[in-house]
């Protein structure tokens, strides 16, 4: 995190200042001068003392009201060290959302932009204007998700995080639970038999290049906006790549099958007309799915993201190994294993069956 633009705006706050100055004292500002002797002290000291306040720019301006106050009350000789005290670390709980929002400043500046959207941005919202306490944090973490969910389990790792950057311990490992991400259901899926038809159906040329992208990639919803080149639909192989600020990263997707290519014209790159500038992952995915399944008018008889979920299947079934099919994806082998095999169905196993006996060990 930069105090680039927090110093500038120190150094002219103590323009206005003439017996103490503000200073930044690593995350946080405080004042220092000569003061009174503390109680038990025999001679005025020159010292620092902490303001709580965090070193952010738009804290300066209430830092340089407390330290003009206390100029003010060493001009008119009436220091409180009972007042200013209060001041200290420690001497008053601060508030959880203040803790949250240095936080994620400083969170902001060590992950990926989506990374802090997906994961980070709502629950530390969420946090009230009361002080940090584990017994808060347990309170927001069981009212919000239901056990073994997504949500309480991301939860937890955000407050414990919470907590150990502002000096409290605490353990949520006993109301984690153990989530797992529900298996695909082969039910929901289209066939490839169906993709070409629903492909066909749609009339908007850059829908129908959007749909074919999804189904021929098994890319993410908003990755057909991630797309480091298009020319590589046009190539040998067809190999693209997907950008950094994709959801998991840079990466290399394969089409499959690979005359989808050519069936659905995708090097002829059509996008629809959507703002894409300024939209985060998150909005672009969200934006797809209301243009292809609007409530009113159903456009494809499935969820856009259907399609890379059957992607995954074909791979299985078509005798690309899960290692492979994983990172040509985007996620784990876990992930992979857990997500999809539990939606091969009994026909594409006995396919898997029979390439594995006609190929022998080579896949």
């Amino acid at each position: 995190m930069s105090f680039e633009k927090v110093d500038q705006l120190i150094a002219k706050a103590n323009k206005q200042l003439n017996r103490i100055s503000l200073e930044r004292r690593s995350l946080k500002l405080a004042i220092r001068g000569t003061f009174p002797p503390k109680p038990g002290e025999h001679r005025p000291k020159r010292r620092y003392i902490a303001l709580g306040i965090y070193a952010r720019p738009d804290t300066v301006k209430t830092a340089l009201a407390r330290a003009q106050k206390a100029e003010s009350d060493l001009n008119l000789e009436r220091w409180d060290w009972n007042e200013w005290d209060a001041s200290s670390p420690g001497s008053e709980a601060e508030s959880a959302i203040a803790i949250a929002t240095r936080f994620s400043e400083i969170k902001r500046g060590t992950i990926k932009p989506q990374s802090y959207d997906a994961n980070y941005r709502e629950p530390l919202a969420a946090l009230p204007d009361k002080p940090l306490t584990e017994e808060l944090i347990r309170s927001l973490v069981l009212s919000r998700h239901p056990a073994n969910s997504w949500g309480r389990r991301n939860d937890c790792m955000v407050y414990q995080a919470l907590a150990k950057h502002s000096g409290l311990t605490i353990n949520l490992s006993d109301i984690k639970g153990r989530y797992k991400p529900k298996p695909v259901k082969s039910s929901a899926l289209p066939s490839d038999d169906e993709i070409p038809t629903i492909w066909e159906s749609l009339k908007s040329p850059g829908w129908r290049w959007i749909y074919g992208m999804l189904a021929t990639y098994g890319l993410r919803p908003h990755e057909v906006f991630r797309i480091a080149d298009h020319k590589g639909i046009a190539s040998e192989t067809g190999k693209i790549s997907i950008l950094d600020d994709s959801k998991t990263g840079a990466r290399d997707a394969w089409p499959l099958p690979d005359e989808w290519r050519y069936q659905f014209d995708l090097k002829n790159v059509v996008f629809p007309n959507i703002r894409i500038e300024g939209r985060n992952n998150q909005e672009l995915g969200e934006r797809i799915s209301q243009n292809l399944c609007q409530q009113k008018v159903k456009k494809i008889p499935h969820t856009p993201y259907a399609l890379r979920h059957a992607w995954a299947i074909r791979s299985a079934v078509r005798g690309v190994p899960d290692s492979i099919a994983a990172r040509w994806m985007g996620h784990s082998v876990a992930v992979h294993a857990e997500t999809y095999h539990a939606a091969i169905n009994q026909l594409q196993h006995e396919a898997i069956w029979r390439r594995a006996n006609q190929l022998g060990n080579s896949i």
